[in-house]
């Protein structure tokens, strides 16, 4: 069946691998963020660095960022367990094979058992190392091309509506496409009632983070006569049925998010009528290759699709530009400008928009950018060859 594509992703090849490093880096946010969990001032990143050569001993170093977050709330996973199964498990693996690629690594790590953002990390950042030894850009090694694709933002959980709504308004007033606002029992109808009132022509998604249980079904039908474009997983992953059920009760298309780990899982909410939309996170799903199935996937059964954040720095952020290019990321993708984030974000260049509401990758090798130094390391390491941990 014809997937939309304009171009086919680029062969694998495969790379020796020499050197693994990890580091946590800080960057301080530009405007406390707060989700259905905690509040944020600053952000602490995973960075994996792989340094490889193609073939012809043309080396290389590919870099992406770890999706896990400092806490088990979002998933099980956070920057000290990935940290702990890529320096125990994952790297010393990867070099003790002598060569890999982006697609037979996971092939690789088949024995280890879950851990889905640790892996992702490893792998995005072997796509990065073969786009910049092929001399391509990532959006292009992934089945993409380099053109603008439209941006959404994430306006989380306020003090006050007043100060949701003026968090909103600059948004707007910078070009934002679509917002997603982070709700939870207690604050949504209000908040979602509000905003669309203040800007009845801008695409909302009210995004729950798994927040409500069996016993809010009819509460959350309060949200369907308020004009959103989605509401993004409301139950939690096992409460898949649940899900289904709502979906057939609302006009208003549900938005998976959590639920969605992997191609399989994606066919199994579309096979039930769980997913009208489809939110693709490359650490959640366990990297870009499974990323570019799960778009193919929808892209078939008609679902359409858009690249989430979580608050990405430099690195992490052009990934995902890279990825929102593909055709069937048809809704706005959380790839916005990082000084809408972040002081500094710790790459060079940084993500700006081209167009208001609109980002474009680099026509570069790779992600096309570059780590400045410039943040705060709170931890690194370098894995070679030989090393025993």
């Amino acid at each position: 069946m014809n997937n939309g594509r304009t171009r086919s992703p680029g062969t694998t090849m495969t790379m020796t691998v020499d050197r693994i490093t990890l580091r946590l880096v800080t960057a301080r946010l530009t405007h406390p963020f707060e989700n259905r969990w905690q509040r944020y001032h600053t952000w602490t990143k995973l960075v994996v660095e792989v340094e490889g050569a193609d073939p012809d001993g043309v080396s290389g170093i590919g870099r992406a960022e770890c999706t896990a977050m400092e806490t088990p709330f979002y998933n099980y996973e956070t920057i000290e367990t990935a940290w702990y199964v890529i320096e125990r498990f994952l790297g010393p693996m990867l070099l003790a094979a002598g060569s890999s690629s982006p697609e037979n690594c996971m092939r690789l790590w088949r024995e280890v058992n879950g851990h889905e953002e640790a892996k992702g990390a490893v792998e995005t950042a072997l796509w990065d190392l073969q786009a910049r030894l092929r001399g391509r850009p990532l959006c292009e090694e992934l089945g993409g091309a380099v053109r603008p694709v439209p941006v959404g933002a994430t306006a989380g959980i306020e003090p006050t509506v007043a100060e949701l709504v003026e968090n909103v308004a600059r948004g707007v007033e910078a070009g934002y496409r679509r917002f997603r606002l982070k709700i939870r029992p207690g604050w949504d109808t209000v908040p979602v009632r509000e905003i669309r009132t203040a800007f009845p022509d801008l695409p909302v998604i009210a995004d729950a983070n798994a927040a409500y249980d069996e016993t809010h079904l009819d509460h959350l039908l309060a949200l369907d006569g308020l004009g959103l474009l989605a509401l993004e997983q409301p139950f939690p992953r096992h409460l898949l049925r649940t899900t289904a059920e709502l979906q057939r009760r609302l006009e208003t298309a549900i938005c998976l998010d959590e639920q969605v780990h992997s191609l399989r899982e994606t066919r199994e909410a579309a096979e039930l009528g769980a997913a009208r939309m489809v939110n693709i996170k490359t650490g959640r799903v366990g990297g870009l290759a499974e990323s570019v199935r799960i778009h193919d996937f929808c892209a078939s059964a008609g679902i359409p699709t858009f690249v989430g954040g979580k608050w990405d720095q430099g690195i992490g952020r052009w990934t995902n530009v890279a990825l929102a290019t593909l055709p069937n990321m048809t809704e706005a993708s959380d790839v916005g400008p990082s000084d809408t984030y972040y002081a500094d974000d710790g790459t060079e260049p940084r993500l700006a928009f081209d167009t208001p509401g609109w980002v474009r990758p680099l026509p570069l090798p790779g992600t096309g950018t570059e780590p400045t130094g410039t943040l705060t390391v709170e931890r690194a390491v370098e894995l070679t060859k030989g090393d025993r941990r």
